[in-house]
């Protein structure tokens, strides 16, 4: 299964440690939308590439 998780902001150590244990025995990919200027249509790309996507706030 390929997981990928997008960040809103940087993520603190709690944050860390929930998408370590959703990240075990899994693909990974992350995205991250805070930073100068995200380039969505690698977002969308990599959305469609995943089976399950969260968010972080």
């Amino acid at each position: 299964m390929k997981m990928l998780q997008v960040y809103r902001s940087e993520p603190n150590e709690d944050v860390k440690t929930l998408v370590a244990i959703l990240n075990r025995d899994r693909e990974a990919d992350e995205f991250k939308l805070y930073g100068e200027t995200p380039d969505y249509d690698e977002l969308v790309r990599k959305i469609f590439a995943a089976d399950k996507t969260v968010c972080w706030w």
